[in-house]
């Protein structure tokens, strides 16, 4: 008998009945008492980067998907308290695995259907005997890994701005975004992308200038992805998915320590993580 999924059954499985959780801090104290928060790590951009950083918080666009409840709370890691008035920029790809700016030849784009043999686009694949869709050890092929400065972006093929947005955090720290469940691509399991920047200001409903002080991703629990990939406007055909485990940012460049908490509110999938940064670790970006 084929199951159909719904937003209940969706929340069912990925909770397992667990109630809403509230956004809590995470803290830590030194030895001597003072506050301390554990550095969040970095995972590389990727190349489907775009400098755009639209002021919005529903950042969906009409795309199709199950609904998304994003949660942030940016902390200084020095003090562990709130970084308000930072600008958290996030983009990630709709349910069939697609960028925009880049629908012409992200993975399974328009008019492309399953992705042909050989590289992926912005980056080599995988060499013989890696495990299925999986890549190398280490950074991604010609994409550099945190601290090593910007890699190589692929060139926008349109000008479409969906799932991607920014938002300043508030006097707690705290960021929204309403958005879908992200889908996946070759040699990619589900995931977001994440930049936070500093000293900029708000330009025309942009976000412009300052510092990038932390590039990095937010996982979800494999067994979350697998029931939200059970819906029927996530399916692929020809393209097959990886699992967590089996990806490269996430296994090499600390994924487990990103990985979003799940809760529910009103029938709506909810994912919170906690950014610990240095402010004062930045690297300069040009954005006019």
């Amino acid at each position: 008998m084929k199951i159909t999924w719904n937003r209940r059954h969706f929340l069912q499985a990925c909770l397992g009945g667990v109630a809403t959780l509230p956004f809590v801090r995470v803290a830590r104290a030194l030895p001597d008492g003072r506050p301390a928060c554990k550095l969040s790590p970095e995972q590389t951009e990727g190349p489907y980067y775009l400098d755009r950083a639209l002021l919005r918080q529903d950042i969906t666009e009409g795309r199709s998907g199950l609904p998304l409840a994003l949660h942030f709370e940016i902390l200084d890691s020095r003090t562990c308290r709130p970084l308000s008035g930072t600008a958290l920029e996030i983009w990630h790809c709709d349910a069939q695995g697609l960028y925009s700016g880049f629908t012409a030849m992200s993975a399974g784009g328009p008019g492309m259907g399953p992705p042909p043999p050989g590289p992926p686009p912005g980056g080599m694949g995988p060499p013989p005997g890696s495990p299925p869709g999986g890549m190398p050890p280490g950074p991604p092929p010609g994409m550099g890994g945190p601290g090593r400065g910007a890699p190589p972006r692929s060139v926008a093929t349109d000008e479409l701005t969906f799932l991607r947005g920014v938002q300043i955090a508030d006097e707690r720290g705290r960021v929204d975004f309403h958005t879908i469940w992200p889908g996946y691509y070759a040699g990619r399991t589900n995931h977001i992308h994440l930049k936070l920047h500093v000293g900029g200001q708000m330009q025309d409903g942009h976000y412009r200038g300052g510092q990038v002080v932390h590039t990095g991703q937010l996982f979800f629990p494999e067994s979350a992805s697998l029931a939200a990939m059970a819906d029927a406007r996530y399916g692929r055909h020809g393209l097959e998915r990886i699992t967590l485990d089996q990806d490269n940012v996430y296994a090499t460049q600390r994924g487990s320590t990103s990985v979003a908490t799940l809760s529910a509110d009103q029938g709506v999938q909810v994912a919170l993580l906690t950014l610990a940064v240095d402010p004062s670790g930045h690297t300069r970006e040009g954005r006019d």
